[in-house]
């Protein structure tokens, strides 16, 4: 898997997208509790912000992992991956792209 996004980070179209909803953290330090990889993403403007995901922590059960779902089929560009060695995790940087930059 990390060898795919660091293949299609190199490509000329580096714009993946995730086709579930996908949860993820606002809380950097609790992400990082979890897994192998960290999934860094940058979502540009408030706008992008609020149409690409949703939060769902004050319905969640642990309401300090800041929860946020990802809705399907939102695009996002690979920007660059690496291993943190202190961490032992790959690191992949995303950003969020509009449905128009992604056409």
């Amino acid at each position: 898997m990390i060898a795919a996004y660091h293949y299609v980070a190199r490509s000329k179209d580096p714009r993946r997208s995730f086709q579930a909803f996908t949860s993820c953290s606002r809380n950097r330090a609790k992400a990082e509790q979890f897994g192998n990889a960290l999934f860094v993403l940058n979502a540009e403007n408030r706008i992008s912000y609020r149409t690409l995901n949703m939060d769902i922590s004050a319905l969640s059960t642990y309401p300090d992992e800041e929860e946020i779902l990802i809705r399907p089929g939102r695009s996002f560009k690979i920007e660059r991956v690496e291993f943190d060695k202190t961490k032992n995790k790959h690191i992949i940087y995303l950003t969020s792209i509009s449905t128009s930059d992604a056409n």
